[in-house]
């Protein structure tokens, strides 16, 4: 009987009372059942999310080992490094992540053909060379902005997006021992011939310690003005160097290109809106290779060739791929040299 037929309140309340204590314990019972299986299940969620999570890191950590072995098979003998039209670009990016600089990056990119690194270097707190774009408030990522130079230790230990290798200098170093044919492009930070000339001798001094001092002639060191090049020429003699600019007007683009002609610079570097008709003419007399970069494009990549850019600095094309944008992009020059050398009669 339901409780609003009983028309006696004191009724309607000893049964509302008895009923109560009746289903009570069913009712504490069911409430508990749901508690202890919703716990359950929130458990078995956070188990499996750890599961995938650690499923995902094991199968990342085989592809690297993969590339790895694929990587050991393909050395090739050492070749200047202006004969290849690509340079990976932060090491290579990974999973369409980009300035990585991780050791991670660098073995697919290696088996897909790159012999050119280049990697952004700055100082940890207590002065360790290492691998990082720029110091963000988030250290896990190489994108963030706004922060201050954190100890080695917590650097090695803060996974990239949670997942990548930091990568130090000395860890480069270790490959570069172990694949005897390819370079490293230094992007330094420090542009300040005071605070470069700091900079490049923690890299030296890394190299000497470990008894590694020849493999830094296989470092390309990228410098941004005159001052830089002499700051990091009276720590040691490098033999390769780029000079990169940014926003230089023409007429001190000239003066560029006499610099590194009368002292052996073997590229420039410019930024893909400096590209421009006069520049690539220049350094194509000097016989200076030019370089620009970030190029991510295939299609890209070929106009800039057109225009007379030698190689490009890349975080996801392939070197097979550039290799193509060059060849398609010279193809009539190709042409018309074989005309007028192989078939003069044509041209008569």
């Amino acid at each position: 009987m339901r409780l609003s037929k009983i028309k006696t309140k004191e009724i309607r309340y000893v049964v509302w009372k008895y009923r109560l204590k009746r289903f009570l314990p069913h009712i504490l019972t069911l409430c508990l059942a749901v508690i202890v299986a919703g716990g359950a299940f929130s458990a078995y969620s956070v188990y499996h999310k750890k599961q995938l999570a650690k499923q995902s890191e094991v199968q990342r950590e085989k592809d690297v080992n993969t590339a790895r072995k694929k990587a050991q098979k393909e050395k090739t003998t050492l070749k200047p490094w202006y004969t290849y039209h690509s340079i990976a670009h932060a090491m290579g990016g990974l999973d369409g992540k980009d300035y990585l600089n991780s050791i991670d990056g660098f073995y697919p990119a290696y088996q897909k053909g790159y012999r050119v690194f280049e990697m952004d270097i700055l100082l940890t707190k207590d002065n360790v060379a290492i691998g990082k774009h720029q110091w963000g408030r988030k250290l896990s990522d190489p994108t963030s902005k706004k922060g201050d130079p954190v100890s080695y230790r917590k650097f090695k230990n803060t996974k990239i997006y949670g997942k990548y290798t930091p990568t130090s200098f000395l860890d480069v170093l270790n490959l570069m021992e172990k694949y005897p044919d390819f370079y490293l492009m230094t992007d330094s930070k420090s542009t300040e011939p005071a605070d470069a000339k700091k900079e490049f001798n923690v890299l030296v001094q890394t190299a000497k310690k470990v008894g590694k001092e020849d493999l830094l002639d296989r470092v390309i060191v990228q410098v941004y003005n005159q001052r830089m090049y002499w700051a990091v020429k009276s720590v040691h003699p490098f033999k390769h160097f780029v000079y990169t600019t940014y926003k230089q007007p023409d007429a001190a683009f000239y003066k560029v290109v006499k610099f590194c002609k009368q002292n052996g610079i073997e590229a420039i570097t410019s930024p893909k809106n400096d590209i421009n008709d006069y520049r690539m003419e220049l350094l194509a007399k000097q016989g200076i290779y030019s370089y620009t970069h970030s190029v991510n494009n295939a299609y890209f990549a070929k106009e800039f060739m057109k225009l007379g850019v030698y190689g490009v600095y890349s975080d996801f094309l392939s070197p097979a791929q550039v290799n193509n944008s060059y060849i398609r992009a010279n193809c009539p020059k190709f042409a018309s040299r074989y005309v007028k050398t192989i078939l003069p009669g044509i041209n008569q």
